[in-house]
């Protein structure tokens, strides 16, 4: 990467003086290390993923990141470079500027521990890994012929038992019996029908176009990056006490107290600024709100989620992004 403000590799880094001197050499300019001056280039790992089908002369998005002691890649620019299959093939072209790098400071740590504190989650993305978008040109294709095909296995995105078997069941009845089998909880063996023969495409579509309701399962991700959480309405919380930096969140079994009797437990109950209560079984979306009602961080609520998940009380599948 070259063109940057003072913030590339240093004059002791040889990662990124070496190929620029190789770079330099072969369009007849010879130099040594000592006479390129300043920190404006950087050795970078390049990635990319190739999609299904993708085909010569496409665009793919770059990621970039730093291998040498750069600090940041902003307002950088790639020069070409290749990007090689596991197979060391070439199977793209990348080049273009570097983009996708939050604004502000170079290095977080730099910071004093209070600033750094009360940083939002989003800030605390390093400036060393940016995007070039649309930065790489597919040169290589892999080739697959659909259409010779007597076979096809399909994989759902979210494997699940009852969702394969209904989606097997839905294509033997649009189909015919045992034209689709269930191999297991992500993939449907499906024979092409003879109908279809020389025509896979046509019958991949049909297959895509029919509609099924899939199995739910309780599931919650936290993106710790951004502090989002996200969950489906399902997700429940036995009776557990959570503290977590002076907050503290008590959910409890309901009791039989009659309505407005002294001591009785009423939903979401704010005890004090510090303090919420729940009901037993309460879902996670009442939690997320007595988090906010009570000036919680949505770091705080991703901690708390995580040792709640470890205790056994929270009844879904946790994703940690």
């Amino acid at each position: 990467v070259v063109g940057l403000d003072g913030t590339g590799d240093s004059q002791d880094s040889l990662l990124s003086r070496k190929p620029i001197l190789n770079a330099l050499e072969r369009i007849g300019i010879s130099l040594k290390s000592p006479d390129i001056l300043g920190q404006s280039i950087a050795a970078v790992w390049l990635t990319a993923t190739l999609p299904p089908f993708a085909k010569s002369g496409q665009r793919l998005d770059i990621t970039v990141a730093t291998i040498g002691d750069a600090v940041s890649l902003r307002g950088g620019i790639l020069i070409m470079a290749p990007l090689r299959g596991p197979d060391r093939l070439v199977y793209a072209l990348g080049q273009g500027p570097i983009s996708g790098i939050p604004k502000g400071i170079s290095r977080v740590d730099a910071l004093p521990e209070e600033e750094l504190a009360n940083l939002p989650i989003g800030s605390r993305m390093v400036a060393s890994v940016g995007q070039v978008f649309g930065g790489a040109i597919v040169e290589r294709e892999i080739i697959l012929n659909l259409n010779s095909r007597a076979r096809l296995y399909m994989n759902l995105h979210s494997p699940d038992f009852t969702t394969a078997f209904r989606l097997a069941k839905l294509i033997n009845q649009n189909l015919g019996f045992r034209s689709a089998r269930a191999q297991d909880a992500g993939t449907i063996e499906v024979s092409v029908p003879d109908s279809y023969l020389g025509n896979t495409v046509e019958l991949v579509s049909f297959i895509e176009n029919l509609e099924i309701t899939p199995d739910h399962t309780a599931k919650v991700v936290l993106d710790e990056r951004s502090g989002t959480v996200v969950m489906g309405g399902s997700v429940r919380i036995s009776p557990i006490a959570i503290s977590q930096n002076g907050l503290n969140i008590q959910v409890k079994v309901p009791t039989p107290n009659t309505q407005g009797e002294q001591g009785a437990l009423n939903e979401g109950e704010i005890l004090d600024a510090s303090v919420f209560m729940l009901k037993g079984g309460a879902d996670l979306k009442e939690i997320v709100n007595g988090f906010n009602k009570i000036g919680a961080s949505s770091r705080d609520l991703i901690e708390v989620l995580k040792a709640v998940k470890t205790a056994g009380a929270l009844h879904a599948e946790l994703v940690i992004r």
